[in-house]
């Protein structure tokens, strides 16, 4: 299911090596990962996750503080999923995987011969995805430019809060596929924002989006979790530090964190592929 990213060709994986056809070859590295974003093929663009930001996301995605919303996206796969009922194993992946706490949860949630693939532009970030859920196959891949993935070939695709990229995840998605969205919601981290100067939540960050996916994908569904975390010093300075603030923040701000009962407020939007235009 993964292609190649200078022809675009179907690899497969011969010992610790992806080939095509064509005779390109891209090792898996020692951690697991396989890096698709050769010299020349693809530059990113996208400034992705630090190692301090990978790390501090591992840590305070360890300590369950997102595990409510992590349980609510594993259902609605699974619902989907199950309502599919292909006579194959299904195929999840996620765009903007960082340390691939979502696409890892799913593995204990999809059958054992499900499909799970996660991409980021993160070396680091893959670095410790790779070593904590060895079920998923992990690509170094800058879902601005091209999702290394063969057409079609996904039942559902995760972006939560990565940037995304219409024309791609159509491709990727079967055409009853799920694009499983999830942006921040608008009291999120609310009590941290008033005392820190942490990058602010657009205030139609929602209507922007449906615009972006627009017209390839249309909203089927939409769900807004929200919570209150009682979170100890660490945990909020590793929340901060996890978040695209850090790259603005003083090291000192990352590195005080007080104790605070913190606001933890999401949106999940369900899309589905939109019909297609008529004459």
């Amino acid at each position: 299911m993964l292609s190649c990213p200078v022809c675009r060709g179907p690899l497969v994986l011969q010992g610790r090596t992806f080939r095509c056809a064509s005779g390109h070859a891209f090792d898996r590295a020692r951690e697991g990962y396989v890096d698709l974003l050769p010299v020349g093929h693809g530059r990113s663009g996208i400034r992705g996750d630090t190692a301090a930001m990978s790390r501090a996301r591992r840590r305070f995605l360890g300590r369950g503080h997102y595990d409510p919303l992590v349980r609510r996206i594993a259902a609605r796969v699974r619902e989907h999923v199950d309502r599919a009922a292909q006579p194959r194993p299904p195929a999840v992946a996620e765009a903007g995987c960082g340390v691939g706490h979502y696409i890892g949860a799913l593995a204990n949630t999809l059958p054992d011969d499900a499909a799970l693939f996660g991409f980021d532009v993160s070396r680091d970030a893959l670095r410790l995805a790779a070593r904590l859920h060895p079920r998923v196959t992990f690509a170094v891949n800058d879902l601005k430019h091209r999702l290394c993935l063969t057409d079609a070939s996904l039942d559902a695709l995760l972006d939560v809060f990565a940037p995304r990229n219409a024309a791609e995840f159509r491709r990727v998605l079967r055409p009853d596929g799920l694009l499983l969205v999830v942006i921040p919601g608008e009291r999120h981290m609310a009590e941290l924002r008033d005392r820190l100067p942490l990058l602010g939540i657009e205030p139609d960050k929602r209507e922007r989006t449906l615009e972006q996916l627009a017209p390839a994908f249309e909203a089927a569904w939409e769900e807004t979790p929200e919570w209150e975390a009682e979170l100890a010093g660490e945990d909020v300075a590793d929340l901060v530090g996890m978040t695209p603030s850090a790259h603005h923040l003083p090291g000192g701000d990352l590195a005080s964190g007080d104790p605070a009962r913190v606001t933890l407020s999401f949106r999940l939007i369900g899309f589905a592929a939109a019909p297609p235009l008529s004459d």
